[in-house]
């Protein structure tokens, strides 16, 4: 169980770092709520990360209403090692799925 654990946390490292593995890696939030976090997606077959994503901050700490829907979009960042960021671009107060 300790081999399979850390082979497991490997993984997560080297994705947090910005190295793809497995053809998935992990990528900065940048701004809102998430900010300073890791989203670890998986890449498309052109090797492109999803074009962005919406998420409500839950009960994280700040000035942030858990009923708004906060839009990330995925922006070249060629200073990061994963060579991309997931940038804060607004907050929609409307509560559409």
């Amino acid at each position: 169980m300790g081999n399979e654990n850390s082979g497991h946390l490997a993984f997560f490292r080297r994705w947090l770092a910005g190295e793809t593995v497995n053809n998935a890696v992990g990528i900065k939030i940048v701004g809102g709520p998430f900010n300073g976090r890791t989203k670890i997606v998986q890449l498309d077959q052109a090797g492109l990360p999803p074009a962005g994503f919406r998420g409500r901050p839950g009960r994280a700490p700040g000035p942030w209403n858990p009923d708004i829907k906060h839009t990330y979009l995925a922006v070249r960042a060629p200073d990061t090692s994963a060579g991309w960021i997931y940038e804060h671009t607004k907050a929609h107060t409307t509560m559409e799925e």
